[in-house]
């Protein structure tokens, strides 16, 4: 019936079909999808489907028994480059025929540390407080909205951080923060030894996983992702200041 449906809609124009929280969607509803969509565009229909979850989306996708899923294309979502960090917020003050000054520009990449979440929320607080087109958006634009950001930045910060105590992660996230202090890139076999050793430490919350595991659940809280670095597997900072803002806010004296 759903093939049906979909192939009965596609007749009518192309279609687009995105879907977001994939990694809480039944498996057999998943695998009713991919087989779908697989007859469809193996029937050269024009149909593309588009699916987004946490980074362990294609892990979660293999376990719904359709193979169609590890043949697509995929996209590794993280903070953005800087120039397309500043594309993000000065193409839509442009269309609108009005510019934003250069300092403004580079303060707001800078406080958003290219999350993208950040710069949509730095761009909604610029256009409400920028409304004429004929006045360009300047520093003082950007004062104005710096303490709106952060208060919205520490509440974003403290639901981040009740998962990693959730997860039984904050010892192994002090640890992990303290050792991005000194670089925002380290090797994947750095950052578990890491791990390793706030398992033997005192605080013990994360004995009941192994150094992977426990990885693995931080690349899936988006507090690290992954980066290949000339063939060897690095991790670098899901957003730098919430490893500060965890560091500031976990157990005093914590070996970690």
């Amino acid at each position: 019936m759903a093939t049906e449906a979909l192939e009965k809609r596609i007749h009518r124009g192309p279609l687009l079909l995105t879907l977001d929280e994939v990694h809480e969607m039944d498996a057999g509803l998943g695998r009713d999808l991919s087989n779908t969509a697989q007859v469809l565009l193996g029937d050269e229909l024009p149909l593309m489907l588009l699916v987004a979850g946490t980074p362990d989306l294609p892990k979660r996708l293999s376990r719904m028994s359709a193979s169609f899923w590890s043949r697509c294309h995929r996209l590794r979502i993280g903070r953005l480059r800087p120039a397309a960090s500043a594309d993000a917020i000065r193409i839509p003050f442009e269309e609108r025929d009005q510019c934003i000054e250069d300092r403004a520009l580079a303060r707001v990449v800078s406080e958003s540390q290219c999350y993208p979440y950040f710069l949509q929320f730095w761009g909604r607080l610029l256009w409400k407080l920028c409304p004429d087109p004929n006045v360009p958006v300047s520093c003082a634009e950007v004062d104005r909205a710096k303490p709106l950001f952060v208060s919205a930045r520490s509440l974003y910060y403290e639901d981040r951080f009740e998962e990693l105590k959730r997860a039984r992660l904050v010892e192994a996230a002090c640890g992990v923060a303290a050792l991005f202090a000194s670089s925002e890139r380290r090797r994947s076999d750095e950052v578990e030894a890491v791990v390793r050793a706030c398992r033997k430490g005192s605080g013990g919350a994360v004995r009941g996983m192994s150094a992977e595991e426990a990885c693995d659940r931080l690349r899936n809280l988006g507090y690290v992702r992954t980066v290949i670095d000339e063939d060897i597997q690095c991790y670098e900072p899901g957003i730098p200041s919430l490893m500060t803002f965890v560091s500031r806010n976990s157990v005093p004296n914590a070996k970690c």
